[in-house]
């Protein structure tokens, strides 16, 4: 790097003075000593002329080269001692064999600097390489830290709306969690959608659907000039379909594949989320009705009863509990089986749902005992109802589940006590009022059965 300078510098004045000036200096001086001492001049003017070669580089070479022969030529003719001239040609000589060895190594020189500058530029593209692959390592690890905090927030939702056991709470946070899943586009949870067309086709075809351009899309032709994105996949509850999560995006290919891969995966952790919440809707009622009539259980029963008689007190509005008792139960029983007694305790349920309103709440009391409050009732509008509900069962034919050439079937009657709880009067504890009714009931079983009786205070 030393020498490039120098070299540099001697060009640069040999640039400024002009070369010619100085080679012609050089040569008037040569001939001045050159008449006086030949033999001693010329090793001198060699030198000169080797040492202006070797710094002046490849641009003079030749006129240097041509001026140090001729000087060596001029003083073997100048010479008239025979060993001065041999020794002046073999000087010639030996400046030809170093200007050689000169130029070989300047050769040299200057293929190494080549290689070395080549080195340098394949050194510099593999740092700048080097350098953008770590810029993208840097860019690749930004972005991994940024999907694993987006996973760890995802599961967070995950965890919490898995937790859900609400039908509608499950379906409004689905759209949020398909956002945040997929990262684009709007989304819904659409349960039992009879009228849409994309809910039929995957109902139908069983398969998951993607389209990122309707015009060339043949299923749906009617929808051929819109211009939106759609995705959507089946989800399925018990093993049945259920309903779609469906995403829309506007314009052209706005969804990719792997967009439904993840897709689909969701609609398996919402299918799991919606089975939970049905199963504990399932225990729920399983906990409160009974399970072979599907009506409350006592416990419920009692329970609702409290409630209600605290709301009739406040709002000082009639309040009615009955009491359905079946009469001659145990006769079908020994006469029939147990499972014929089953089924008249099941089709009695069913009959007194369809005969009481909507309002009013039903339960299995007892063994063939049933309780019923009724809102909002007085004594007689209880009355009213419950003979229209006794008449019923009297007038119903029971078929029985016995093997036989001919169905049997029996006719029953019930026997029905109620108490109605006073308007703006200090009424009892829930218990006082199912005992009134119980009275009621006992004094209906005792007076012949087949009848409603209303609790009265002498009884």
């Amino acid at each position: 790097m030393k020498d490039n300078k120098i070299s540099k510098n001697i060009i640069d004045i040999l640039s400024s003075v002009g070369f010619p000036v100085i080679s012609g200096g050089l040569f008037i001086v040569w001939v001045i000593y050159f008449i006086k001492n030949p033999v001693i001049t010329f090793p001198l003017i060699s030198i000169i002329v080797l040492d202006l070669y070797y710094f002046s580089g490849r641009v003079h070479a030749g006129v240097l080269a041509s001026f140090a022969s001729a000087s060596a030529l001029l003083g073997i003719a100048f010479i008239d001692d025979g060993f001065s001239s041999f020794l002046v040609l073999l000087e010639g000589a030996q400046l030809v064999a170093f200007y050689f060895v000169l130029k070989m190594y300047d050769d040299h020189y200057i293929s190494m600097k080549n290689r070395m500058q080549e080195e340098y530029e394949t050194l510099d593209r593999e740092i700048t390489l080097k350098d953008s692959e770590i810029k993208e390592n840097s860019k690749r690890t930004e972005a991994i830290i940024q999907q694993m905090d987006n996973f760890q927030t995802l599961g967070r939702i995950i965890q919490t709306f898995e937790a859900s056991l609400d039908e509608r709470e499950i379906i409004y946070k689905s759209g949020e969690l398909a956002s945040k899943f997929i990262g684009n586009g709007e989304w819904k949870l659409k349960k039992n959608v009879y009228g849409d067309v994309f809910a039929k086709y995957i109902k139908t075809s069983g398969i998951p659907l993607i389209i990122t351009d309707f015009s060339t899309d043949r299923r749906f032709p009617m929808l051929q000039n819109k211009d939106v994105s759609v995705i959507a996949v089946p989800v399925d509850v018990n093993g049945s379909f259920w309903g779609i999560l469906i995403g829309t995006s506007p314009g052209k290919n706005a969804f990719r594949d792997s967009d439904l891969r993840l897709l689909s995966i969701l609609s398996g952790i919402i299918s799991a989320v919606l089975n939970n919440a049905y199963l504990y809707v399932k225990i729920q009622e399983l906990a409160i009705t009974d399970g072979l009539t599907g009506l409350y259980t006592q416990s419920y029963f009692k329970e609702r009863l409290k409630e209600e008689m605290k709301r009739a007190r406040s709002n000082k509005v009639p309040l009615s509990v009955a009491v359905l008792d079946i009469d001659f139960f145990k006769k079908i029983n020994d006469r029939y089986g147990h499972r014929s007694g089953d089924v008249i305790l099941s089709q009695v349920a069913a009959l007194l749902r369809g005969r009481f309103r909507e309002t009013d709440l039903l339960s299995r009391y007892g063994g063939e005992e049933f309780g019923v409050i009724m809102l909002h009732t007085d004594d007689d509008e209880a009355v009213k109802i419950l003979e229209e509900v006794r008449a019923g069962i009297e007038k119903e034919r029971f078929f029985l589940p016995i093997e036989s050439y001919s169905p049997i079937q029996v006719k029953i009657t019930v026997s029905i006590g109620f108490a109605g709880l006073e308007v703006g009067g200090t009424a009892a504890v829930e218990d006082e009022l199912i005992k009134k009714a119980d009275k009621a009931l006992y004094k209906a079983k005792n007076s012949g059965r087949n009848r409603t009786v209303r609790y009265a205070n002498e009884q």
